[in-house]
Order: structure tokens, then C-alpha cells, then sequence
């Protein structure tokens, strides 16, 4: 019995040992082709390896936190990977004041508190200069420690109205503000005959902002709402609110919703035969969602988004990397978003001469705002700072006309569900909300 108990604890102490030598040798960098939480990657190099420390002397590095998983899973890849390809494209033009972007990326799972976690981790471990990605209420909880830290924040996505008079110092996004989505979506539902219509949506920063905005620009319209329903995101079910909707007879129903709460709901409604004409808030405006809840759900269900005017040379050159990058279609998405925030990014330290979230913070406006030389390019943006002029970049998304709250006007498409697709119905040019 001795020699037993001695036998195994030999064997537990052997497997011990092996444990940590494989723990040991786990360090190795990986190659990588899309973003993984709490990883790091040289854009040039595309290489990721835990986050651990602060980067070297020689890099920029910078933080992207965005939603990998929960409510707003479905767009952080393809921001990650709009980020990337911006990035890519600054180092192979030889990187911003002779250095390398390196990017760090953390998933907010999109919750506010992890989003807070991961903002605290890219500041204080990885000594980021800036982060990129955050959704409208979790941009409104980390942007007063990104400023207290010197570190900018930037957004392609979040619209909140908070920010519409508020933002602009260490907070610009590249995206515009709820007020136009509002303004689109009523526009959308009178243009199809719908005067009367139901809310429901998410009780959250975000759909809320979204919500008061097409209320607001539905009833200048002369429509009216008929019932407004806010609801507890990830619930089982939600035959009690969806009673309530139906309850008030309305000709369509503007839903405000995250990926997984609205795949439970539209499945619910059309289990329980509600056969209401449906808007959908552009978080639903996924490919993904023909997955979630089959296409006959979504078919005929109408939405709108922010959009780049996709006809123009710049934008098809830009969407033809893209697509050979990662074997998909930016259409949609805020994607093109993402890049051009990267862009800006890079040009407003190139144009203050420091790597640092203060230069980004003081120059933000000046490179991307009139008057100056249009550029379309990192690449002729540096050219033509190292000539002395003054530069426009004109972002793939549109113009980046910041104005002194850090919020942009820009274009707008509606689309309609059809055969497993959201497919475009019209183009709001930017100009539309200049008139």
C-alpha cells in the first residue's frame, strides 16, 4: 500500500511538471487573419499573441474594443477587420512618423461593464493612444477615462444624441448621429404608406437614443404612435410585450433591438401569427440574421443604416480590397466607417508630429475638415502634409466634416428583406439633410 500511494504521487507530481511545461511553451505567436479578444497584432505582420504588457518603443499602438459576442456579436469582426485594413495600408506607406501601427483589441461582449474592463486594459496594460470601436453606451462610460488619460475615442457606430452636443474633445465617431437615423426611418415608413405605427425596443442607451428620434421624426411627419413598448434585452420570450403591440392595432411596428433579443422576438411574433409589417433599427441589419431566424421571417422586413454613396470610384476601389482581404462584401455594416476612423487617426499625428492621444485630439478636425487639399489616401494625405498643405480627407464613408461637437451628416440607405438578403431600396444622399 505504501509503495502504491508513493506510485501515484510520483505520477500526480509527473503530470504536474508536463502541465507546466506546456504552459510554458503556449506563448508562441499565432498567425491570424481575423480578430481574437484580448490578442494584439502588428497590421503589417499580421501577427497575435497575448496581450500582456505595454508594446515596444518602436509601435503606436491601438486599442479596438468592440462586440465579439452578445446583443452586437455580428459586427465586431468586420469592424476589426475595416480597422485592420486601415491600418495595413499606414504601415505599408511606411507607417506615421517612421513607426507601426500595432493594433490591441479587446471584446466588450457588448456589455458596459466589460467594455469599462476592457477599456482599463488597453489604457493601463497596453498603453494605448487612442480606442476604436465602442457601441453608444459603453463610448458614453469609457470616454471620461479615455480623456483623463489623454486617449481618444472614436466610434464608427455609435449614434447615441448624447453626444450630439456634448462630444468633440477625446470623442469623435464617424458615424452620424441617431437624429439622421431618425429622420431615415420615419421617412422610410411614410414614404410605404405606414401613418400609424407601434415601438418596441431595447431599454439601453442605444436603442433608446435611436427610438426618441424616429418618435420625434415620425410625428413631424403627421404619422402617430399608437404604442410604445420598451423591453429587457436576452428575456426567453416575449409574448407579453408583443400582446401589448398587437393589442394597439398598428400598420407596422419599428422594432429598436440588439442580434439576439431581436432573433427571439421576430421568431415569437411570427409563431404567434402577428403579421404587422416590421422596421427593423440597423443592428438587425446583418446578414447573420437570415441565420437566426430564417429568411421568410425577414422577408419584406424593411430597415436603414448609415451608408457610403457606393457608386463613386473611391468607395468601389476601397470595396474591392476589402472583399480580397476577407472574402466578403462591405455593404452595410459601418465598415467603411471603421477604416476612416483609423485613417483620420493616423493623419492628425502625422500632421502634430507625436504618436500620442493629444496630437490625435488637436488635429482630428484639421485633416479631415475644408479647406485643404482633397486626399482619399493615407499615402497622399502624408505627401501632402510633408508639402505644407493644409488636407480634406474625404473618408469612403462619406465627407468627414466634423463639426465642434466631433458629429458628421452622411448618407443613408433604406433596404428591404428578399430572398435571404437585405436588398437596397433608395439612397439618401448627404445633401438631403442640408436642405
Amino acid at each position: 500500500m505504501k509503495r502504491r500511494r508513493e506510485f501515484n504521487l510520483f505520477l500526480i507530481l509527473m503530470l504536474v511538471l508536463a502541465l507546466a511545461i506546456l504552459a510554458g511553451c503556449g506563448g508562441g505567436g499565432a498567425t491570424t487573419t481575423t480578430a481574437a479578444p484580448g490578442t494584439e497584432t502588428t497590421a503589417a505582420g499580421n501577427e497575435s499573441t497575448a496581450s500582456t504588457g505595454a508594446p515596444s518603443g518602436g509601435d503606436i499602438p491601438i486599442g479596438i474594443l468592440t462586440s465579439y459576442t452578445g446583443e452586437m456579436g455580428a459586427f465586431g469582426v468586420p469592424w476589426f477587420n475595416a480597422a485592420k485594413m486601415a491600418a495595413d495600408e499606414v504601415n505599408a506607406a511606411g507607417g506615421v512618423l517612421g513607426k507601426q501601427i500595432k493594433l490591441y483589441t479587446e471584446d466588450d461582449r457588448s456589455s458596459v461593464e466589460e467594455g469599462i474592463k476592457g477599456a482599463r486594459k488597453l489604457i493601463g496594460a497596453n498603453g494605448v493612444v487612442a480606442i476604436h470601436g465602442p457601441i453608444s453606451d459603453i463610448l458614453l462610460a469609457i470616454w471620461p477615462i479615455a480623456k483623463e488619460n489623454k486617449v481618444m475615442a472614436t466610434s464608427p457606430a455609435a449614434g447615441t444624441t448624447k453626444l450630439d452636443e456634448t462630444g468633440g474633445d477625446y470623442e469623435f465617431r464617424t458615424v452620424p448621429s441617431d437624429s439622421f437615423d431618425g429622420k431615415v426611418a420615419a421617412l422610410v415608413l411614410w414614404e410605404n404608406g405606414y401613418k400609424e405605427i407601434g415601438m418596441i425596443y431595447e431599454n439601453d442607451e442605444g436603442r433608446q437614443s435611436i427610438s426618441a428620434a424616429v418618435r420625434k421624426e415620425f410625428e413631424a411627419l403627421g404619422g402617430k404612435i399608437v404604442v410604445d413598448v420598451p423591453f429587457t434585452p436576452r428575456q426567453p420570450t416575449y409574448s407579453a410585450e408583443l400582446k401589448k403591440v398587437a393589442s394597439a392595432n398598428p400598420q407596422a411596428v419599428w422594432l429598436g433591438s440588439g442580434q439576439e433579443s431581436g432573433a427571439v422576438l421576430l421568431k415569437d411574433a411570427k409563431q404567434r401569427g402577428y403579421n404587422w409589417k416590421w422596421m427593423v433599427s440597423s443592428d438587425l441589419a446583418v446578414p447573420e440574421m437570415f441565420d437566426l431566424v430564417g429568411k421568410d421571417t425577414l422577408e419584406g422586413v424593411l430597415t436603414e443604416m448609415p451608408s457610403a454613396e457606393t457608386s463613386t470610384p473611391e468607395f468601389q476601389a476601397w470595396a474591392k480590397r476589402f472583399q480580397e482581404l476577407f472574402n466578403a462584401e462591405p455593404t452595410g455594416g459601418f465598415q467603411s466607417n471603421s477604416y476612416d476612423a483609423i485613417i483620420v487617426m493616423a493623419l492628425a499625428m502625422e500632421k502634430g508630429g507625436a504618436a500620442t492621444g493629444e496630437a490625435i485630439n488637436q488635429n482630428y478636425r484639421d485633416v479631415s475638415n475644408p479647406p485643404g487639399e482633397k486626399v482619399f489616401t493615407f499615402k497622399d494625405g502624408v505627401a501632402a502634409l510633408k508639402a505644407g498643405k493644409d488636407i480634406d480627407y474625404e473618408g469612403v464613408s462619406g465627407p468627414l466634416d466634423f463639426d465642434a461637437h466631433g458629429n458628421v451628416t452622411g448618407s443613408y440607405v433604406s433596404m428591404i428583406g428578399k430572398d435571404g438578403k437585405w436588398t437596397q431600396l433608395k439612397f439618401y444622399p448627404a445633401s438631403t439633410w442640408e436642405q
